[in-house]
């Protein structure tokens, strides 16, 4: 069953997806830099350990937390084989140690970007910053989906659809929580005030306000999220950009470079500075707790059958 999740929810895949879709759309600038990966079949693992068996190695690919990181051997081929070890080969930096609000402000810029991209669920904190830029996509959930896109399940009823979309707004939001948590642990840590930082992804870092909208929506109080990642166009491809380089630029531009960027120019997918932002209705009382939380649990867990992916109700 779980190789029905392998190409969404295995941290290699997971990274795989999320890199694939900035560099399709022309926007690998909102993240560390790419070059792609780099696979170890059994032969080549064999002789490595040999090679250096005089280190007493043990790792084998998986994680060093029993049951839950072990993702290798959960994650088998379809021979019943463990996959080949795996990297994804990322461009070497320096983890970043000192923030400014220039750099906070860019980095939420860039959270904005990559859930217009459909990327989402990203984990942002000050430990996942490389040069100043996020660079671990491996719990990155990358649309389309089996939790944002029910049409990927035609057998779904309003009432797991209806779950699904709120598991996904809280991966949604729940990524500004953190981007406001981070923010707030590097303000605690650091008592001059030219260290601290002075931006937020909500006013004052408090969390979702309240909207009424009482013509439309009378006994809801409605919160938000910045981006409903959702609205990715993912079937349409990348949308041209507006530039005059990507209409051709200067006649007689020439060379293989200016060629290059031109084509790249004119993949780009456009994002804007301040996108829709995603307002879901809900009862009051969810809506308060929504609006004063700053962690969330999922409420779903997930099984395939018949080549469909379901989601169930967790038991607590």
């Amino acid at each position: 069953m779980l190789s029905a999740f392998y190409e969404y929810s295995e941290p290699f895949s997971a990274e795989c997806r999320a890199f694939g879709r900035l560099q399709e759309a022309g926007n690998e600038d909102l993240a560390v830099r790419c070059f792609g990966y780099v696979l170890l079949d059994e032969r080549h693992e064999r002789a490595l350990m040999d090679q250096f068996s005089n280190l007493e190695l043990d790792f084998n690919g998986n994680g060093n937390h029993p049951g839950y990181y072990d993702m290798r051997s959960r994650f088998l081929g379809r021979d019943g084989r463990a996959p080949p070890l795996r990297g994804i080969v990322k461009a070497l930096g320096q983890a970043e140690e000192h923030l400014r609000t220039k750099d906070a402000r860019r980095i939420l810029r860039e959270v904005v970007g990559l859930q217009q991209l459909g990327i989402f669920h990203v984990d942002v904190a000050h430990r996942q910053l490389i040069g100043g830029k996020i660079a671990d996509f491996s719990t990155a959930v990358t649309v389309p989906h089996f939790l944002t896109n029910p049409e990927l399940n035609p057998s779904l009823t309003p009432e797991w659809i209806s779950a699904m979309e709120f598991e996904t707004f809280q991966f949604c939001i729940g990524d500004f929580w953190q981007f406001d948590s981070m923010v707030e642990l590097w303000n605690d840590e650091h008592d001059d005030p030219r260290d601290k930082l002075a931006v937020f992804a909500f006013p004052g870092g408090r969390g979702c306000q309240f909207k009424y909208g009482l013509r439309s929506t009378p006994s809801r109080e409605r919160v938000y999220s910045l981006v409903d990642p959702r609205r990715f166009g993912w079937g349409a491809g990348a949308t041209p950009s507006s530039t005059r380089a990507a209409s051709g630029g200067r006649k007689g531009d020439g060379g293989s470079r200016g060629g290059a960027r031109r084509a790249i120019l004119k993949l780009r997918r456009r994002l804007v500075a301040q996108p829709p932002r995603w307002y879901y209705d809900c009862d009051p009382r969810l809506a308060a707790k929504l609006k004063t939380s700053r962690g969330f649990s999922t409420s779903l867990s997930w099984w395939a059958k018949d080549g469909f992916i379901f989601p169930r109700k967790k038991m607590l």
